[in-house]
């Protein structure tokens, strides 16, 4: 199974197998899928979708799993969703056997992925849970979705937004690109007073950074985690120094997660090494403190 997986639903049900095993199951016998990743459905898109299949039926079967009262959904979630708003009673499914919960969340994120249905936060999401549920690392979650780590890396720093923000993404309003922009602030509150006013605004992303910038300027503190005030500097932004930026990227890379250098003069400070879930921490301890092996 293991060897089938990451390339999608194609590789893990071959023709045969799926005409074998192609059969119409009551929708209501049909739960959906826990893992999935996709959170947000658009009304017109399933309103769209109902429309054809009453009009041409369902042209690609669901595939489901068995579970102890009926079935679980693996993939086709819009489909059984649209074929119930469509008033059907019965819907061609191929039942896969053997699937666990962890085939469950890696097959639902390489889906959407492949079909391009998700949004950042949703991604974010998706690639957090594949590292908490499967014990993946980031490099290893790229490989098996066919992306770059740092573009894993990126989303990942997502989640670390306030709710406010992450909401704006999910629902279009803001980019990726200016979410990212907006971690140059550390403060929740000031992200979100920014991302209001690129909204209101419709401030492009270099519009943003140079905000941010000038919030830094004046005072605010940016994600090195240093005010320029505190230098007397309040009139230039701050920037990080190469050798710091260097170092950084070095622990980012060995850890594998978000870390910080904060120095300060007399090279006294603090490093800040970041974790999303049990399983991470669990993770960065054992790299960094290893138990004694008796």
């Amino acid at each position: 199974m293991e060897k089938r997986l990451g390339r999608g639903l194609s590789a893990l049900i071959s023709p045969a197998e799926e005409e074998s095993r192609n059969q119409e199951l009551p929708l209501r016998i049909i739960q959906p899928n826990p893992f999935q990743p996709r959170k947000v459905l658009e009304a017109g898109d399933l309103e769209q979708l109902r429309d054809s299949i009453r009009n041409h039926g369902i042209l690609q079967p669901v595939v489901v799993r068995r579970t102890n009262d009926g079935f679980q959904l693996i993939s086709g979630e819009r489909r059984w969703r649209a074929a119930r708003l469509a008033g059907l009673e019965v819907i061609p499914a191929v039942i896969r056997e053997g699937v666990d919960d962890g085939q469950m969340l890696e097959l639902a994120l390489v889906e959407n992925l492949q079909r391009k249905d998700l949004n950042p936060i949703e991604r974010a999401d998706g690639f957090q849970r594949l590292m908490g549920t499967l014990g993946l690392t980031q490099e290893e979650v790229a490989r098996k979705v066919g992306l770059r780590r740092s573009t894993v890396a990126n989303h990942l720093r997502l989640l670390e937004l306030p709710p406010e923000v992450r909401e704006a993404v999910a629902r279009h309003m803001l980019t990726m690109g200016h979410a990212r922009a907006l971690l140059g602030l550390v403060h929740p509150e000031e992200q979100v007073a920014l991302m209001e006013e690129a909204i209101r605004d419709d401030l492009s992303v270099r519009e943003i950074e140079r905000r941010v910038r000038e919030l830094v300027g004046k005072g605010a503190t940016s994600a090195t985690g240093t005010a320029a005030a505190r230098d007397g500097a309040a009139d230039a932004p701050v920037e990080v120094p190469a050798w710091v930026a260097e170092q950084e990227q070095r622990l980012r890379q060995s850890l594998e997660t978000k870390v910080r250098i904060l120095n300060e003069p007399g090279y006294r400070g603090r490093i800040l090494i970041e974790y999303y879930d049990r399983s991470q921490l669990d993770r960065l301890l054992e790299r960094l403190a290893p138990a004694l092996r008796i």
